[in-house]
């Protein structure tokens, strides 16, 4: 029997207004926090550049992709984030990477030792038409920096981004960490084929999200979607992928390759792994 999905939650719910959410059409949240939309985007659009995760400069590639096997699968053993670390999709997948290449750590270890921003969270409230109270965020932390808000305390935190999180692995395994940000998505899943699982950003549904806020951070503007999450990617076939998700503990989820490649890019084509054998050096 197939493991029970759990219903998602927002990283930041206890701050939001649960009606608004069911106003807006959603059936489920993950880390909402204000009512208030940003200028809505379309599904294929991403995030303006000056809010994007930081970016990585791609070298250019000269040479002819190398053809892939049809289908690949990782078998990787799934670790749900729950119930301690109910923001913690980002630290959880890491900890699956970790095993995944011969050294297991602790979720718990990794969510205490990973880096994070200390700002403080800064709120403003507003009375909606309905006559409710609505929180907003005005002032919070980095993700590029660090964790933002708890791990630890559901709807008290956003998440972390590729950058620290690069460094932090490169700190567990000296020389091996590898941000694949920006690449291809053939070059991801030139690592999967090559046996090495990949962790990326996407979104609790798979999907691109119209969902998102801003609020200042001390290095400036910081556009999230409360959607923001992050899982393992194991395996690929024609048109699905296969993710080992830490918001369920499920391994091998399959879901469709076309909508995750859309919130895929929207949260910036982040994606960070272990080198492969022959590119330790690079």
């Amino acid at each position: 029997m197939g493991r029970r999905r759990r219903k998602v939650r927002p990283r930041w719910g206890g701050l939001a207004i649960v009606a608004v959410l069911v106003a807006a059409g959603y059936g489920v949240a993950h880390r909402l926090l204000s009512a208030a939309q940003p200028t809505a985007r379309t599904a294929s659009q991403s995030i303006a550049p000056k809010t994007r995760p930081a970016k990585r400069r791609v070298p250019p590639s000269h040479h002819r992709p190398a053809p892939l096997p049809s289908r690949v699968l990782i078998h990787v053993a799934g670790i749900d984030q729950y119930p301690q670390l109910p923001n913690g999709c980002e630290v959880t997948s890491l900890t699956m990477l970790m095993a995944s290449v011969g050294h297991p750590v602790s979720k718990m270890t990794l969510a205490s030792e990973m880096p994070k921003d200390p700002t403080q969270l800064v709120l403003s409230s507003t009375t909606n038409a309905a006559g409710q109270t609505v929180h907003h965020v005005e002032y919070w932390g980095n993700p590029n920096v660090g964790f933002v808000g708890s791990v630890y305390q559901a709807g008290e935190g956003y998440g972390i981004y590729h950058g620290p999180m690069t460094k932090f692995l490169n700190q567990l395994l000296p020389g091996r960490a590898e941000d694949l940000t920006g690449s291809s998505f053939h070059t991801i899943l030139e690592h999967v084929a090559a046996g090495i699982p990949v962790e990326v950003w996407t979104t609790t549904t798979f999907q691109p999200t119209t969902d998102w806020v801003t609020w200042q951070s001390p290095e400036g503007p910081v556009t999230a979607t409360p959607l923001e999450h992050a899982v393992l990617l194991v395996g690929y076939g024609p048109g699905v992928l296969y993710v080992n998700n830490p918001l369920n503990g499920e391994a091998a989820q399959k879901i469709p390759e076309a909508p995750f490649l859309k919130s895929w890019d929207q949260l910036g084509k982040q994606a960070i792994t272990v080198k492969l054998p022959n590119s330790r050096n690079r």
